[in-house]
């Protein structure tokens, strides 16, 4: 007796629930009865009164946005050809008072157990702003990536048809991260929201804007007649934002960078236009800031092997592909060997040889530069250990070091712990870095490398003569080597060339550094360098990067 009580007491709170859930415009409800085209319909999400509809396609065609209406129409037509088990659709509507809501519709067709008849029962939930429904993107209200791709879909089925072309844009702004790092992930909502509000005012009613992960935009053009169109679109977006951007009372200056893929004539797939966009905005950011690519073969080319790349990376380790190189460091008074700079090299079994230049910088961007740089520094510590008990005779051995393992907390640590297992004194040891990294995170990495001087490291400062260049990072930072970059060496026959090398040379004499020229090719810029008094010489003229088994059978001849 209690229970049926209960039960009682909780249906009609329900009931009293589902009615201000019906009147507040939450909910909204209708039976269509399909055979006799006849409907009934409450709710007060649209606010519109549709007395006049007669079934679910008017009734649709009523309150959907008309940028949404196929797909609405469309999920109906798919469950009453058997295509899906129920009905399920989400799209956008637009009321009566203008408003732009987001509704879920939910149904399945009983037989009416009278007449026979079918009868579409449904449900009409508004979920504006819910993150329980996969439509929307909740912090601006545009459609989501899910939502887009349907859209996308829809849309190169037509260009095939008709014959037309359509156009992806992928909007990226390039400076998000510096702006939300200063003003707080908050804030970041708010920008967004702004500008994607920004952005869509310039946009004619036939183009649809959609919120993409790592929040990036893009753009769908159904059709156009001429590319002149697309190009236009992306000159004006840039001029829209050359002012200041204004969000809660603060002006910003951002750099977007644009990509664009046409269909059908890059592809007429919707998720490989997708990956074209992101391939062409990939290639805008390399280039620099603001910067818009069309999508092509070469820029195909570029990506597909970068993206080729980086999955094979992932287990250069694991499948033994990596080695190491060494190239000999010339002493020319003494004309012996004084060390070795160790040159990782990367042979992949599906694409076969990868230049360092090529495979670093994506090794650095993806974080596999870290486990690949201690597996490098283990290496070099094994084989400069073996050769010292074979007593082979060589000063240092060099080893270039990223700077995002150079950061790392544990790096010095690490260090540490191989030199000691491998018995290898820590003056032996020379760590090679760029002046970038030096002044890249200046205050951070002053500790770092007086750490490392402390502990008896020697530091040789790499590429000198390109990049910054700075010379007051020969005053501030406690360096053993400087290496020119053989862009300079390259024209050291040059006179100002031999002016600009001269200076170094002595003003490193006197900061009591040693010199090395990198990448010294001909007898004739050895004779200059020697001139110079430059004694520290490495290059081709006297050896190229040699496998550890001929570095050992020179190191054997001179013992």
């Amino acid at each position: 007796m209690s229970i049926n009580t209960e039960y009682k007491s909780d249906t009609k709170e329900f009931d009293i629930i589902y009615r201000h859930a019906l009147k507040v415009g939450d909910i909204g409800i209708c039976k269509w009865n399909i055979d006799n085209n006849e409907i009934y319909i409450a709710e007060n999400i649209s606010g519109y009164q549709l007395h006049s509809v007669k079934n679910m396609v008017e009734f649709l065609s009523s309150i959907a946005y008309y940028k949404d209406k196929e797909l609405a129409i469309q999920d109906l037509d798919d469950y009453l050809k058997g295509l899906t088990m129920f009905y399920l659709s989400t799209f956008r509507i637009r009321t009566e008072a203008g408003e732009i809501k987001w509704v879920l519709i939910r149904g399945k067709i009983f037989k009416d157990q009278v007449r026979g008849d079918r009868i579409l029962h449904l449900i009409m939930f508004n979920v504006t702003g819910n993150k329980l429904h996969e439509g929307h993107d909740t912090i601006t209200n545009l459609i989501n990536d899910k939502f887009f791709l349907r859209k996308l879909k829809n849309s190169t089925k037509r260009s095939k048809a008709s014959n037309k072309s359509g156009a992806l844009i992928y909007v990226d702004i390039d400076n998000l991260r510096d702006i939300v790092n200063n003003h707080g992930l908050q804030f970041r909502n708010d920008f967004l929201l702004h500008f994607s509000q920004s952005l869509n005012s310039i946009l004619s009613k036939y183009y649809e804007l959609a919120k993409f992960h790592d929040d990036k935009f893009i753009i769908l053009i159904h059709s156009f007649d001429s590319i002149k169109e697309v190009k236009d679109l992306c000159n004006k977006i840039y001029d829209h934002f050359k002012e200041p951007f204004k969000v809660v009372g603060d002006q910003f200056n951002i750099n977007l960078s644009l990509g664009v893929t046409i269909f059908p004539d890059d592809s007429s797939d919707a998720d490989e236009l997708l990956k074209f966009c992101d391939c062409a905005i990939n290639k805008s950011k390399q280039i620099g800031k603001n910067v818009c690519t069309f999508f092509d073969k070469e820029v195909s080319k570029s990506y597909f092997r970068e993206t080729l790349i980086e999955s094979q990376l992932a287990n250069a380790i694991t499948n033994k592909e990596l080695y190491l190189y060494y190239q000999p460091k010339m002493d020319i008074l003494s004309n012996k060997v004084s060390g070795f700079e160790v040159l990782l090299r990367w042979n992949n079994k599906k694409i076969g040889y990868v230049p360092p230049n090529e495979f670093i910088p994506i090794a650095e961007s993806k974080g596999y530069i870290v486990e690949i740089g201690s597996w490098v520094l283990e290496e070099t510590l094994k084989t400069a250990s073996m050769w010292r008990e074979k007593g082979y005779d060589f000063e240092t051995i060099s080893i270039n070091i990223s700077p995002l393992q150079i950061k790392r907390k544990d790096f010095i640590a690490e260090l540490l712990d191989l030199c000691r297992k491998y018995g290898i004194l820590h003056s032996q040891l020379e760590i090679e870095i760029t002046e970038g990294t030096l002044l890249g995170t200046c205050k951070e990495n002053v500790g770092i490398i007086d750490e490392l001087i402390e502990n008896g490291f020697n530091i040789a400062l790499d590429d000198f003569g390109t990049g910054y260049s700075n010379l007051s990072s020969l005053i501030e930072y406690r360096i053993s080597t400087l290496k020119i970059d053989k862009s300079i060496i390259d024209n050291i026959e040059n006179d100002k060339n031999k002016v600009v090398f001269e200076s170094i040379v002595t003003l490193a004499r006197h900061l009591k550094f040693k010199v090395i020229a990198e990448g010294v090719e001909t007898k004739g810029q050895l004779d200059v360098l020697a001139e110079l008094g430059c004694n520290g010489i490495q290059g081709y003229y006297f050896s190229k990067p040699l496998p550890k088994n001929k570095i050992e059978y020179m190191l054997h001849s001179l013992t």
